[in-house]
């Protein structure tokens, strides 16, 4: 198992050479630690003047952390835009669907007629439209997982139940990203499902 010493002199190395004003920058370490599941040492870096000084202008930004895999010593850098959390359960999430599409289906059959009530006032369908979301089309989004589950928490809140299932292909699900983050994106791509 690759040390911390060893992870953190990984990190180190992606900055020599780093220039500020035509002279060389140095770095250091912030903090490293080793992921929950302890397969990644988590390491955060930046420049001496800012961790070691609070000289916050000399903050290089873009970057949260780098993970270093524990056994092999392979480096990931994770963007500043998302959580080291978030990354690892995304990198799980895929190795987990071996290949399969995380895919969002409605929770309900076509004779659940609150249910079917429900959806079609949602997205002010009509109820052939609706009829098809609950039967040809019955595979609405597709996505990150973790994105998916919060798209299925904005359904619930509008009364409409879903599961997450892994499945081979999305035939016409419609992709979701950082954009359905609120309850009319996601009814939006559902309406756009109908298209």
């Amino acid at each position: 198992m690759l040390s911390a010493q060893e992870a953190c002199a990984i990190v180190l190395a992606l900055y020599d050479g780093t220039l500020r004003d035509g002279k060389p920058e140095r770095f250091v370490i912030q903090s490293c630690e080793l992921s929950s599941k302890g397969d990644y040492w988590i390491v955060r870096a930046n420049t001496e003047d800012c961790v070691l000084h609070g000289m916050t202008q000399y903050c290089y930004v873009g970057v949260n952390a780098h993970l270093v895999n524990v056994v092999t010593g392979a480096r990931e850098t994770v963007a500043s835009c998302f959580t080291v959390e978030e990354y690892l359960q995304d990198k799980y999430d895929l190795q987990a669907a071996a290949g399969n599409l995380y895919v969002l289906i409605p929770a309900f059959a076509r004779d659940d007629k609150p249910a079917l009530v429900n959806l079609r006032q949602k997205l002010a369908c009509s109820y052939p439209e609706t009829l098809k979301l609950l039967g040809e089309q019955r595979q609405w989004l597709t996505g990150k997982r973790r994105q998916l589950q919060e798209a299925q928490r904005l359904l619930a809140s509008q009364g409409i139940a879903t599961s997450i299932e892994l499945q081979i292909e999305a035939a016409g699900a419609i992709a979701i990203g950082v954009e359905a983050w609120h309850s009319d994106a996601v009814l939006k791509a559902l309406r756009s499902r109908l298209r």
